[in-house]
């Protein structure tokens, strides 16, 4: 072979070898990419499981939760009552029975205390209403449905709905 036709392959070798260095930096840079941004994610999810992992206020059962969230309220302690419903609508409650505590707590707890199952347990949901007397029916009674969700995480009947 001679002298240029050695150059003219050396030459092609080297376009070969940075063509295939290229690609595969490519390759590694996108890979690394896709891991930075699997982890991210598995952390912003790790962040939003957190509360629900960490939520230990609950019973066994809806009827047990129902009864230490009475307990609560009947103490007038609105943080504790305030934490047995999910997670996310904890601070909404919180606002609502500081109301209900000032204004009608010996109301509020008679009615809550003709808590009554209507409906059973469905996967993770339980529908329960509560029996309250209310004179423009034609029972004198109204329902209103108390709905429970279980946390899958801490194994415990949170309240979903009131």
């Amino acid at each position: 072979m001679s002298s240029v036709g050695r150059k003219i392959f050396i030459g092609i070798l080297i376009f070969v070898g940075l063509m295939l260095a290229v690609w595969i930096g490519s390759a590694a840079y996108s890979g690394w990419q896709g891991y930075k941004w699997q982890k991210q994610t598995d952390a912003f999810q790790e962040s939003l499981r957190r509360p629900y992992r960490e939520d230990t206020y609950g019973g066994k059962t809806p009827e047990e939760t129902w009864a230490m969230f009475l307990a609560a309220l009947r103490e007038g302690n609105v943080d504790l009552a305030s934490k047995y419903f999910v997670v996310e609508k904890q601070e909404e409650w919180r606002g609502r029975l500081e109301v209900i505590i000032r204004d009608n707590l010996e109301t509020a707890l008679n009615n809550y205390s003709t808590f009554s199952v209507e409906k059973g347990i469905e996967d993770d949901k339980a529908y329960y209403y509560i029996k309250m007397p209310f004179d423009k029916s034609e029972s004198g009674y109204i329902f209103s449905p108390v709905i429970f969700r279980f946390n899958l995480y801490s194994k415990i009947w949170k309240i979903a709905v009131l």
